[in-house]
């Protein structure tokens, strides 16, 4: 007999666990179940990790009210849960007569939007902010409240913050059929049943694949790979603002931008591929990026790169969030959330709960939450290895594992011991920056995978 949930959230990228943590806030049984052996492990591990004011979405979309709200609600509610926010804000930049005319068009829509803090600024402005941009600049669209924020930490502390108020977290748990039934759904999962009142489908890159197990068929995936470079720490001097194109009608341009660990970052391209598992980073992409590197800031090129990635978002055959609520069915179809999935998690968490509550689910708000706070992973930020007093108390945060992050054998050793303790090594390396910096794992990978080996024995003992 498969267990009884209210609700089952499938899919655990950042929109499916801000979902998750959202109806945490209820009296109702949830369950998020993901396909992969970790939280985080789709989409949501390859973006720019920049929180969008909403501003660059377009105006009067579902997208864009839910991107702004969810801009929103994380600069109210993300600082307590220990995650960072630099609010370095962003330039989009002008560099021909054609693109200065555009930009001052976006600029006017823009303010008129709602988004009032955008002004228009000249070229000396421009370079006065960023002295080592190229040559040849025109005109730019300043925007302070665009900011970084660490995009692996996220998805990880919306999940803790739903667990530890009740929610169960179910990995390696792809959904392979959905049977229909009176009061609901029973979904047949590699780890068991799963009889629920409602589903919300966050599937991501298979959100269309999860929907078609209802019979539905309202959108079809169409993966776009975006591929990345991270720049060394040595070049973070150059840059301490997000730089962006001025977008066509069809693209957003590769950007460039410092990160919260104190790299610099650029990209992405955009592909359209096949296969959503193709990861795979590209000689094309690469010299794309290499091309824009070179108009935009030359000096970036004389700096290390650090790590290549790609990112494949969930793009569909429509440029708009595909959220719909079947209420005869009694499933939620949250799709089409492309690159701006981590500005607009808790936008459409809140929006998916009120679609859930509008005839589909009945249920008391909790007078009480427990809250959490994840370490900070932030370059400079409160380390315990920092903390003499910590220290002394316990020798392994003084420790230190991973010298190019910093990364004490106490840190990671709490990282294995949390309520949601990583399943692979990667997730280990996203939990706490082990194993990322400019060796890449050459000098601590050894140890860092022994650590995570030994964690994975006891708990399987």
């Amino acid at each position: 007999m498969s267990e009884r949930y209210d609700v089952a959230v499938v899919g655990a990228g950042v929109v499916g666990c801000a979902v998750a943590r959202e109806f945490s806030r209820y009296r109702l049984r949830t369950i998020l179940i993901e396909a992969r052996s970790d939280l985080g492990d789709g989409a949501s591990k390859g973006n720019s990790a920049i929180l969008s004011t909403g501003s660059d979405t377009p105006f009067g979309t579902l997208e864009n009210r839910l991107v702004t709200r969810g801009h929103q609600r994380y600069r109210a509610e993300a600082p307590a849960m220990g995650l960072p926010i630099l609010s370095v804000g962003s330039l989009t930049v002008a560099w021909n007569e054609a693109q200065a005319a555009s930009l001052a068009e976006m600029h006017r829509a823009t303010v008129a939007a709602g988004y009032r803090s955008a002004e228009l600024v000249d070229r000396d402005a421009i370079y006065r902010r960023v002295p080592s941009l190229a040559p040849g600049a025109l005109a730019a669209m300043w925007e302070p409240e665009e900011a970084i924020v660490d995009p692996f930490s996220t998805p990880y502390a919306y999940a803790l913050d739903a667990v530890t108020n009740g929610v169960e977290f179910r990995s390696s748990s792809a959904v392979s059929s959905a049977l229909r039934e009176e009061a609901g759904w029973t979904l047949s999962t590699a780890t068991g049943a799963v009889a629920c009142g409602l589903v919300v489908n966050c599937g991501g890159l298979w959100g269309d694949k999860v929907d078609a197990l209802a019979g539905l068929a309202d959108f079809a995936i169409r993966p776009r790979r975006g591929e990345f470079m991270v720049f060394d720490k040595s070049a973070r001097p150059l840059l301490d603002v997000i730089l962006k194109p001025v977008p066509s009608p069809t693209y957003r341009g590769v950007l460039m931008a410092p990160t919260a660990f104190g790299n610099v970052l650029l990209g992405p391209t955009a592909e359209d591929i096949d296969d959503p598992d193709d990861w795979r980073v590209t000689r094309d992409g690469l010299a794309k990026l290499d091309a824009a590197a070179r108009a935009m800031m030359p000096a970036l090129l004389d700096h290390d790169v650090t790590a290549i990635y790609c990112g494949v978002r969930p793009a569909t055959e429509r440029p708009e969030y595909r959220i719909a609520a079947h209420r005869d069915r009694r499933w939620i179809t949250v799709g089409g959330i492309r690159s701006t999935g981590l500005s607009g998690a808790l936008g459409i968490a809140e929006h998916v709960a009120a679609l859930a509550f509008d005839g589909m689910l009945r249920a008391e708000r909790k007078a009480e939450l427990a809250p959490v706070r994840v370490p900070s992973l932030l370059e400079g930020g409160e380390r315990p290895w920092r903390d003499a007093a910590r220290v002394a108390r316990d020798p392994a945060y003084g420790e230190m594992v991973c010298h190019c992050e910093g990364v004490s054998m106490g840190e990671i050793r709490d990282a294995l011991a949390s309520p949601l303790a990583p399943r692979t090594l990667k997730a280990l390396k996203r939990r706490t920056r082990a194993m990322f910096g400019r060796c890449q794992g050459f000098f601590c990978g050894a140890r860092v995978q022994a650590a995570f080996e030994h964690a994975s024995r006891r708990a399987a003992e």
